[in-house]
């Protein structure tokens, strides 16, 4: 039997079937909610009933929605977002492609069914110190492989890393955990709130390694003997009838392979761009480079147009690029049979279709040169022929001002990672003569 119980001045009914757990019933924002109170106590009831009433009438003064939405349920909203925004060309792709794992696998991950509208500041914190310890002893410690699926589709398993996660990792995650709660609040499921940053308890040495020049003249001599010291290789054949033969052949594509990875270690090294912009960097973006790649060398000059980690501008590099340039041209039109147009990839592979990433052939080389780390022991990526580029060029003399404008960086980040080279403007005067004594 159905009973009911309301109070004249109460904006909710209490009703109870056959003494079980009491349920209230209201209209707010023309809705009629019903919601059980968990208890067959009527104080109690009574008691839930109008907190819950108070915060609900509150949640719709702040136009916020007056269902509660799991953290899991907005993620993966938040997830079809991205990735409809990335198709239609209104966010970059790498969002769609990095983001929705790592979404999944750590902010899922911890704040699971939590409504979305109850996660505080301390409660990022506290997954903000779960996140570094993932791999090391958190969930993440009994993982064995991780399955990687790339752009192209092709999947395959790696080990697990076993580390604490960096603090320019964190930071970089951190971009996610904003922007989904922003898109939260746009949403209407939840308030603005303060997202903390990670707090640096000490000082740390976080500047990439680069290359002095003499290990870039190493570097670059080892790309260059490992070109020609490609030779045929040979197999033994032996046939269902006896015979054996000794066949040679040339490994596919490897020469093609090591050309264009010396070409990006001079393009990347004298333009200072970024391993996303470099990969991003089409042949319309070279300008200048078609009118000029059949003039002497001394009436040739290019610009290159980057784009990318949300920057974009004109690059003025070196001179240096240009023969580059024209060896992986040369290398497109032998392997494509076509001059490249202006909406391929300036690093493309043997079929046209981009590169996304030399680090697997620019470790190999690294180790060959036996330059892997750098004197504090920190491992070299791509990205080091950036700082080499900037390194040499405020050791050569240049502005502060105009190498940061050059690179798409800020003056304080030059600052901030290459004070140490200002040393080297200033070395005759660290060296007085003896008469100036």
């Amino acid at each position: 039997m159905l009973q009911t119980f309301r109070q004249t001045k109460d904006p909710f009914v209490l009703f109870q079937r056959d003494g079980t757990n009491w349920s209230m019933r209201y209209t707010m924002d023309s809705r009629q909610i019903r919601k059980s109170l968990g208890t067959s106590d009527e104080a109690e009831a009574r008691r839930l009933a109008n907190e819950i009433w108070h915060e609900q009438n509150y949640r719709l003064k702040l136009g916020l929605s007056l269902v509660e939405h799991a953290f899991s349920v907005v993620a993966e909203e938040f997830i079809r977002t991205i990735e409809a925004e990335a198709e239609r060309k209104e966010r970059s792709a790498d969002h769609a492609y990095f983001w929705p794992p790592k979404i999944r696998r750590f902010l899922i991950g911890y704040f699971g069914e939590k409504p979305i509208d109850k996660i505080t500041p301390p409660d990022i914190e506290r997954y903000l110190e779960w996140r570094k310890t993932y791999w090391t002893s958190g969930p993440g410690s009994e993982i064995e492989k991780i399955r990687v699926e790339r752009e192209d589709g092709r999947v395959f398993s790696r080990p697990a890393p076993r580390k604490i996660a960096s603090l320019s990792t964190i930071k970089g995650e951190m971009v996610i955990i904003r922007s989904l709660f922003q898109q939260a609040v746009r949403w209407g499921y939840c308030q603005q709130i303060v997202i903390p940053n990670p707090v640096v308890r000490k000082r740390i040495d976080n500047r990439r390694p680069g290359f002095t020049p003499e290990e870039y003249e190493k570097l670059f001599n080892m790309a260059l003997a490992r070109i020609s010291e490609l030779q045929p290789k040979t197999r033994d054949i032996k046939a269902k009838d006896g015979r054996e033969w000794t066949m040679k052949f040339t490994p596919k594509n490897v020469k093609a392979d090591r050309v264009r990875l010396y070409c990006y270690i001079e393009i990347m090294a004298h333009s200072g761009m970024r391993p996303t912009e470099a990969k991003n960097l089409t042949w319309a973006n070279i300008i200048g480079f078609r009118a000029c790649k059949n003039k002497p060398i001394s009436e040739q000059d290019v610009r290159l147009q980057v784009r990318g980690k949300g920057k974009h501008g004109t690059s003025i590099p070196l001179l240096d690029v240009i023969p580059a340039l024209s060896m992986l041209w040369g290398v497109f039109e032998q392997e494509v049979g076509r001059p490249p147009e202006d909406d391929d990839p300036v690093f493309s592979d043997a079929d046209g279709k981009q590169i996304l990433s030399f680090k697997r052939g620019f470790n190999e080389l690294l180790k060959a040169a036996g330059l892997e780390y750098d004197y504090r022991g920190v491992r070299r990526t791509p990205y080091s022929l950036r700082h080499y580029y900037i390194s040499t060029m405020l050791i050569k003399g240049a502005s502060i001002y105009d190498v940061a404008l050059n690179t798409r960086t800020s003056l304080q980040m030059i600052e901030q990672h290459y004070a140490h080279v200002a040393t080297e403007h200033i070395k005759d005067r660290l060296r007085p003569g003896v008469t100036d004594w």
